[in-house]
């Protein structure tokens, strides 16, 4: 008697703590007042080309990003990003059009250490690099600018921390990025890790997967230092496996960068990329010798308003190919964002 008697007061106390629990998050989620917000980010620049008998300068918008993104509650947010640009740059003629499609739209669930995102969604695979590279509007990323993946794709992700050391993220895309229609039933897959040892440093892993007439893989390795209140380091390894689906045709590189901020608002930085292929069996020379090469990046970054950057820089292009000129260039890049 006495039992049933305990068993009865721990019922009631548990009905009367999950009544409680559930009124108060309902309290909550009244409390809470759904709103969203407008922004924009342009790329923009004054380019000249040097060492070259043709005077080739220009001015130029590269990039211009239209964006709402609205919190329906505490956990879920839809993003909406329209991308302003060319689809490609593959040649001279594609820098003269400019479309407008969407780079995001996007449903984002997010609550405590957990986020998953369906639709046209921003991708993992370089984003840690990016950010830690820190001047997008100037140069794309390594893995961004040689089409080892894309920013954004149709598809849906997952991403844990799981402590303040570990990250992991799962992503199952198209494959095609989020300027290109689905025409297949294969889908890329990756998964990457991301490791903070301690707070300065950040280590990556990721690796893809994607199946059509052959296997294309990726898998990319990162680190990046950050010295306090005096700049950062870092620097990136990658590999892609049969690119394009070619059998026996990859592509390796390696990319490192550095920056120092001299003053408040002033920082000098630095890169140097290197990007190269394998040589085809019963070919005499490496498959992808005509865009194979090296850059350098370097200049200096001059930061009058929180969203407003200023970088003179020198970029160039040196290909493998000796038939191919290099290119030299002096860059006035500005971005600036609300």
């Amino acid at each position: 008697m006495k039992t049933n008697r305990q068993i009865l007061l721990l019922f009631i106390a548990y009905t009367l703590l999950l009544s409680n629990s559930a009124f108060s998050q309902e309290k909550e989620q009244k409390s809470f007042k759904s709103s969203g917000k407008v922004y924009g980010n342009v790329f923009a620049n004054f380019h000249h080309k040097l060492f070259s008998s043709k005077n080739q300068s220009a001015f130029a918008v590269d990039r211009a990003y239209l964006g709402y993104k609205h919190n329906l509650s505490q956990e879920f947010t839809i993003n909406l990003k329209l991308d302003i640009g060319s689809p490609n740059q593959d040649s001279k003629y594609d820098i003269l059009k400019r479309y407008a499609y969407f780079k995001n739209a996007e449903l984002i669930y997010k609550k405590n250490k957990l986020q998953i995102s369906f639709g046209l969604i921003n991708l993992y695979q370089f984003k840690i690099q990016e950010k830690h590279w820190g001047y997008r509007y100037i140069y794309k990323s390594f893995q961004d600018k040689h089409k080892f993946g894309n920013s954004a794709d149709l598809g849906a992700s997952v991403m844990y921390k799981f402590n303040s050391y570990i990250t992991a993220d799962i992503t199952v895309a198209n494959g095609e990025g989020y300027n290109q229609l689905q025409a297949d039933n294969a889908y890329r897959t990756g998964v990457g890790v991301t490791i903070i040892p301690f707070k300065d440093l950040t280590t990556r892993f990721y690796a893809d997967y994607t199946e059509k007439s052959e296997i294309q893989s990726s898998l990319s390795a990162f680190v990046g230092y950050k010295l306090k209140k005096i700049g950062r380091i870092g620097a990136e390894y990658n590999y892609q496996m049969n690119n394009k689906f070619k059998a026996d045709h990859s592509l390796y590189g390696f990319s490192t960068y550095a920056s120092y901020y001299v003053l408040k608002k002033w920082e000098i930085f630095a890169r140097y990329d290197k990007l190269w292929s394998n040589t085809v069996q019963n070919k005499g020379l490496d498959w992808n010798i005509n865009k194979d090469g090296s850059a350098i990046i370097a200049g200096v970054q001059f930061k009058p308003h929180r969203n407003i950057k200023i970088a003179a820089n020198y970029q160039d292009w040196y290909p493998y190919a000796k038939n191919l000129e290099n290119k030299s260039f002096f860059y006035l890049n500005l971005e600036y964002k609300f």
